[in-house]
């Protein structure tokens, strides 16, 4: 495999390391490099909506990193995943994934009754809208029940992991007692609390091991 380079798309500093791990472990040999702007979420979440001053400001980040010269770009933030249509139209010279893109259509292949934890309150109603619209394209027909718990995140945020866990484990029960078929846990920085979900028989998706496939994939297919 040619040694590619990948651009990451951050913001927030908690999607950093899960993305980072999955690389290391499964493609040690592709060169990562991390473009950031935490402010953009806070100024999501006092929006409500994808502003267009908000789609500049996210496109500048991946303009940064086609300077940097990359082979190809993983937008980590599954809030900004509705901004990939136009990324892809800026910026046409080189593969662009989502970070939940692959992981979505792998949940709507294995199952109609989809669960979704989010712990960003606009994350919840975007992956909600992305399974849907997934779902359409295959052709089959699925229910979405999603629960929403910020204080996961806030309790991430101050490095509180067994509470944050503890929150995330608290809504995939509450999925898991309306019979979903499979749980996507919406956001890269939850994949450390499927340590507390091992017994759950059903199955639950992270993004980092999808994602990082989906755009190693990807590159080997765009520059072929």
């Amino acid at each position: 495999m040619k040694k590619y380079k990948v651009g990451l798309i951050h913001a927030t500093l908690n999607s950093v390391n899960p993305i980072l791990e999955a690389f290391a472990t499964n493609f040690p040999e592709i060169e990562t490099l991390n473009f950031m702007d935490e402010g953009l979420l806070k100024a999501l979440d006092k929006e409500g909506e994808i502003t267009p001053a908000l789609v500049e400001r996210f496109a500048s980040l991946l303009g940064k990193a086609v300077e940097s010269e990359v082979d190809g770009i993983l937008l980590s933030c599954s809030a900004y995943s509705p901004t990939i249509t136009e990324m892809r139209k800026r910026f046409p010279q080189l593969p662009i994934e989502n970070v939940d893109d692959a992981m979505i259509e792998q949940a709507v292949k294995l199952g109609s009754k989809i669960g979704v934890v989010a712990t960003v309150a606009t994350a919840g109603p975007t992956t909600e809208k992305a399974v849907l619209e997934k779902a359409e394209a295959l052709g089959k027909e699925v229910e979405v029940l999603v629960e929403v718990n910020t204080e996961a995140f806030t309790a991430l945020s101050k490095k509180d992991y067994e509470s944050h866990d503890s929150y995330i484990a608290s809504s995939v029960n509450k999925l898991l007692d309306n019979q979903v078929d499979v749980i996507i846990l919406a956001q890269l920085s939850m994949a450390r609390a499927t340590t507390v979900l091992k017994n759950v028989e059903i199955p639950i998706l992270t993004s980092p091991e999808i994602s990082s496939n989906k755009i190693v994939s990807e590159l080997e297919s765009f520059y072929r």
